[in-house]
């Protein structure tokens, strides 16, 4: 198996997105508090690595980014499993 930039011979495990975001959020408790939903629905989008209710998705958003709209969306697309931007 050829080498890696960062010298290891597997690649880096990618970023779970919906775990870092819990943790912006304030922890588990304070989102399941912000969102609105219950504590197994957050761990099982924590689980999955992305949040499957498109609601969810936007409030996150809101809550950690209340005056950047562009930031709000570039999180909701990536909290939703897609590209952080849209095909131009």
């Amino acid at each position: 198996m050829p080498r890696h930039r960062n010298g290891r011979n597997q690649p880096r495990t990618p970023v779970n997105l919906v775990y870092r975001t819990i943790q912006a959020t304030g922890g588990p408790t304070a989102t399941v508090r912000a969102l609105g939903v219950s504590m197994p629905t957050l761990k099982r989008w924590r689980a999955a690595g992305v949040v499957s209710d498109a609601r969810g998705v936007l409030v996150w958003a809101a809550v950690l980014h209340p005056d950047a709209p562009a930031a709000q969306l570039r999180l909701a697309r990536r909290l939703a499993g897609l590209p952080a931007a849209g095909r131009r």
